[in-house]
C-alpha cells in the first residue's frame, strides 16, 4: 500500500498506536477536520486536504465492501476515527 508521504501525518499516525493519551483524545472526533484539528493541538501540522489523501492513499488498498463499511460506520461510535488508517484499525478488536 503506497501512503502519501507527509511525516508529521506518519508521526501523529503512530504516536496514536504508542500514546494511550493520544488515543483516547482521538475517540472523540466525529469528521475528518476534527482528527486535523485534534492532530494540531498535539503539535502535529498538516492541511485537511493533505489529510484526505492520505485516507484516500490508505483506502484505495481495501475492497469496495471494507470502504463502504467505513464510510457508513457511525460518526457518533468512539470507534469511528480509528477506522480511517490502516494502522489505527489493526488497533480495533471486532
Amino acid at each position: 500500500m503506497l501512503m502519501m508521504e507527509n511525516s508529521h501525518i506518519d508521526e501523529f499516525v503512530k504516536l496514536v498506536v504508542y500514546d494511550h493519551a493520544i488515543a483516547t483524545g482521538l475517540k472523540l472526533c466525529t469528521t475528518q477536520r476534527e482528527i486535523v484539528h485534534y492532530a494540531k493541538s498535539k503539535g502535529f501540522l498538516f492541511t485537511l486536504e493533505d489529510w484526505m489523501s492520505y485516507v484516500d492513499s490508505d483506502m484505495a488498498s481495501l475492497t469496495p465492501v471494507q470502504k463502504q463499511i467505513i464510510i457508513e460506520y457511525d460518526v457518533s461510535h468512539w470507534s469511528w476515527a480509528f477506522r480511517q488508517t490502516v494502522v489505527w484499525r489493526e488497533m480495533l478488536m471486532e
